[in-house]
């Protein structure tokens, strides 16, 4: 995603939350499982004194190991059929693909997108749009080198601010109870990390998935 469409992205999202009803009244919470199907992205590696890798990369989500498993959660304030949202997904990319420079190379202790979003209520179905910061814990060696971890980034606990995301969701909801019920929901999420440390320089990882989800919701 180039600067300018992340411009005009993020002009898009602030007209249509500009324009939604304010929201008071029904908050609602969502826990949810899943795994994702990665497409194919271009991945370049930049390190000084070095020429760039590029390739087009494949991922594996590896969902449930190692370390932290795929997630997601979101709190949504309703005033009818429409309402405000703050969301995550945490995302995990393993490159499935790597040539003879990289010897490993994986997001998997969070390629989180968090997003600030809007939901709307259409014929048994919940509707949901997203947009916000990218942070990312990587761990790679490339050219044998290792990036470090320990002491780095955001409270010296190895995160990273690294691009912008955006999230369009389907869900359908099979309540159990009067305030509680389970969730079905098809999400495609498109990021932009532009910024992403490895040893002695930096990684551009874009990402488009399909994510396939399950969870519990409840209705407070």
């Amino acid at each position: 995603m180039s600067r300018l469409n992340r411009g005009w992205a993020c002009m898009a999202m602030a007209s249509l939350m500009m324009t939604a009803t304010p929201v008071r009244g029904q908050v609602s919470m969502l826990i949810m499982g899943g795994d994702a199907y990665n497409f194919p992205t271009p991945l370049t590696v930049h390190q000084y004194g070095y020429p760039d890798i590029k390739l087009t990369a494949r991922y594996d989500t590896r969902p449930f190991k190692p370390q932290t498993p795929y997630y997601a959660w979101r709190a949504s304030l309703w005033n009818g059929d429409g309402g405000w949202e703050l969301g995550q997904i945490h995302h995990r990319v393993f490159l499935a693909n790597p040539p003879p420079s990289i010897q490993f190379f994986a997001i998997h202790y969070g390629y989180d997108y968090y997003f600030l979003g809007y939901g709307w209520k259409r014929g048994g179905f919940v509707y949901h749009l997203g947009m916000g910061p990218i942070v990312t814990s990587p761990q790679t060696i490339i050219r044998d080198m290792v990036r470090p971890e320990a002491g780095t980034g955001i409270l010296d606990a190895g995160y990273y601010f690294s691009g912008i995301g955006a999230q369009a969701a389907v869900e359908k909801d099979v309540h159990i109870s009067r305030h509680v019920f389970l969730a079905f929901e098809v999400a495609l999420t498109v990021g932009d990390a532009w910024w992403v440390p490895v040893a002695d320089g930096h990684a551009d990882v874009p990402n488009v998935a399909l994510h396939g989800q399950i969870g519990v919701g409840f209705d407070l």
